[in-house]
């Protein structure tokens, strides 16, 4: 358990200080841009996405889990992953720019497409290599490969203000990280797999292999690509119906959530590998345990997030994008409960992609569905407001439903007793920020965080074995 861990921390401490970085680089983005350009950027990076969820059709996360389980598989499943990547994701880039000129697209913001497209394609050429390093375990340098995403993303973001281009010019980003990607990517893997000659496998695959593998991975591919969908989904019905202005008031609120989603996904993605190697050796008491002490340390960290944004929504939007995106906070005031979601059900989350695949599909299916129509019907009368507002209903069915699966068909651990002292201590901080609301930020945000962190530990919340694990893993 001490490497999930240090893997957990390794890739918290990169996201963190990748955060820092793209949060300044966004924030001098969208001042540059506008609402109504940072909309068509944000387009252009959602569209792409969309039909990014059939590139690797969930073979990512069958083959961490078998090479997980036995390491001798790893040159096999590489190579016939590659050449797979490889195929899909030229198709699936030629495809995304015929629709993008069929629909009529304005031409930056076709242009823009093109381009990401193409560094969609590179990076998708990196997969297989990513996840033999993840079931190695092999945190650290993918944390590194992140934080430099994010170094060349704030580059190509200042180069675009200094030299005064466009959204085509932000596109390249994609392209600069999958050429970085492939050069990362292929010096780290000859440590896990000597020789991959991954070009050999494009003449001579294994077809039943490739079957097989595509049915395996069937549900999740099914289930990550029903995820980004539903996540996405509202910035295109959005900009259908309100247009790029408003669209780029609800990015701006909705990079918070992308922001502060890599405390989740790092915590569900270390802990994966590690619950497949448990669930092998049906040793479900490390995998309670784990659940228990991840999920109670998310809620500690989720319940101060969401009632400190809804009480300093106003300032942080402006200090996101500047006065001209101040309409996007109301999106921010709801958007706050969304990611506060994702942090508790992070755990859970590993464990339903590990073992409850299909239902997991089928849940997000029905928020898929739930979203679009919401969206649909809600957007044109409220505009971002109900985007926000389909964006929490869905994560929260979602992480209803899969802690009831977890706990009803796997295993079982506590979860409702840890919430009480976290939802008071959070209580009296927004007590404590409210008459300091309008003051900046550098005065709220250390006020908050000391109330809150002194009331929590008085209560008792705050063990000495968690100072310990805290130490244990700066140690490491």
């Amino acid at each position: 358990m001490s490497k999930v861990s240090r893997n957990i921390l390794s890739l918290v401490f990169s996201r963190v200080l990748a955060a820092a970085l793209v949060f300044v680089g966004y924030a001098s983005m969208f001042r540059y841009l506008g609402t109504y350009a940072s909309g068509q950027y944000q387009f252009i990076l959602s569209y792409v996405l969309l039909f990014s969820v059939v590139v690797d059709f969930g073979i990512q996360q069958l083959v961490i889990k078998k090479v997980s389980e036995d390491k001798e598989e790893g040159k096999k499943y590489l190579g016939h992953f590659f050449a797979v990547e490889f195929v899909l994701a030229f198709t699936i880039w030629i495809v995304l720019a015929v629709i993008a000129v069929w629909a009529g697209f304005d031409p930056l913001v076709r242009n823009g497409i093109f381009v990401a497209g193409f560094g969609m394609f590179l990076n998708a050429l990196t997969i297989p290599h990513k996840s033999i390093l993840s079931a190695h375990e092999d945190m650290h340098h993918i944390a590194i490969i992140n934080f430099l995403d994010s170094v060349i993303n704030v580059a190509v973001i200042f180069a675009a203000i200094f030299l005064g281009k466009s959204v085509v010019f932000l596109a390249l980003v994609q392209v600069f990280n999958g050429i970085m990607h492939i050069l990362a990517y292929e010096y780290l893997i000859k440590r896990y797999v000597p020789k991959p000659e991954l070009f050999n496998f494009l003449k001579g695959l294994d077809f039943s292999l490739i079957k097989n593998m595509v049915k395996a991975a069937l549900p999740f591919g099914m289930l990550v690509g029903f995820s980004i969908v539903y996540n996405k989904i509202d910035i295109i019905i959005l900009t259908h119906f309100r247009g790029y202005a408003e669209t780029g008031l609800y990015t701006a609120a909705y990079k918070f959530v992308d922001l502060l989603a890599f405390v989740p996904a790092v915590v569900s993605s270390s802990l994966y590998p590690f619950i497949s190697s448990r669930l092998v050796s049906q040793d479900k008491g490390a995998i309670s345990a784990s659940l228990e002490k991840y999920t109670r340390m998310m809620l500690a960290l989720a319940i101060p997030l969401i009632a400190g944004g809804v009480v300093l929504a106003k300032k942080l939007i402006v200090v996101v994008g500047g006065a001209d995106f101040f309409g996007g906070y109301v999106a921010l005031e709801i958007l706050v409960f969304a990611s506060g979601i994702l942090f508790i059900y992070a755990a859970v989350n590993s464990v339903m992609v590990n073992q409850l695949t299909k239902i997991a599909v089928k849940i997000t299916f029905s928020n898929i569905v739930l979203n679009i129509v919401g969206n649909a019907i809600l957007i044109p009368i409220y505009g971002l407001k109900a985007a926000a507002i389909m964006t929490v209903v869905s994560e929260l069915i979602q992480a209803s439903l899969y802690f009831y699966f977890v706990r009803s068909r796997i295993v079982n651990f506590r979860f409702f007793r840890y919430i009480w002292q976290p939802l008071f201590a959070a209580l009296l901080m927004a007590a404590a920020l409210w008459p300091i609301r309008e003051m900046t930020l550098a005065i709220s945000l250390p006020v908050g965080l000391i109330v809150y962190f002194v009331v929590l530990s008085v209560s008792g919340f705050v063990k000495k074995e968690d100072f310990l694990f805290i130490s244990n893993l700066r140690n490491s």
